[in-house]
């Protein structure tokens, strides 16, 4: 039976997040409506995971976790806490680097889709960004034990309430719901929909 460990990913490894991430949402539904164009999408959508590894997950102090079968770095999760950093100028010049890079303007409708009002309890709770795991190794329980970690997190922290996750793919909704998360709102953004999700702590 394998072992999977969850732990920070070191620097080394963090080309490979963005390429976990770039194969686990370039056929998401947000990033298929934003960017039509299959090679285009790829290329966008790996700027921006570059964006989210390199820029938002260090400026903000959020939490960047690897899933690893022996030595082999199968899938990560980056999620948010009640300690986070807020925003800063800082981010506002990583944001213009990124969309210069990207060149492209549809590549705002990724940042308008993460601002969009989906579901903010108002009480401390931690945010799941993304969860992504590689192809080849879907289907071994890594998304669970992924998500299950960020859960007993969530749950020992000491000012959080829970977790509020958002999907723009529907497949995703009775996934969360096994793992505990309830629906609780569905939002329209253009074409699409976006899918609010709570899990409250047990404890």
């Amino acid at each position: 039976m394998q072992t999977i460990t969850i732990k920070d990913i070191p620097s080394s490894l963090y080309p490979e997040a963005v390429e976990i991430f770039t194969q686990g949402f370039s056929n998401d539904p947000l990033f298929l409506f934003a960017f039509p164009e299959e090679e285009q999408r790829k290329r966008l959508t790996k700027i921006m995971y570059e964006f989210v590894v390199y820029d938002l997950v260090p400026k903000l102090n959020l939490k960047l976790k690897g899933a690893f079968i022996d030595d082999i770095f199968a899938g990560c999760i980056i999620y948010t806490t009640p300690d986070a950093r807020g925003w800063s100028d800082e981010m506002n010049d990583a944001i213009a680097k990124m969309q210069a890079k990207a060149n492209d303007k549809r590549i705002n409708l990724i940042g308008e889709y993460a601002r969009l009002k989906k579901y903010d309890p108002a009480v401390p709770h931690f945010y799941g960004n993304e969860h992504s795991v590689k192809k080849e190794y879907r289907k071994h329980g890594i998304g669970k034990a992924l998500a299950e970690y960020m859960i007993n997190e969530c749950e020992s922290h000491p000012a959080s309430w829970g977790i509020v996750i958002d999907t723009a793919n529907p497949d995703n909704v009775p996934l969360y719901q096994k793992w505990g998360f309830v629906l609780k709102a569905t939002i329209d953004f253009y074409d699409i929909k976006s899918y609010a999700m709570w899990r409250e702590n047990s404890v």
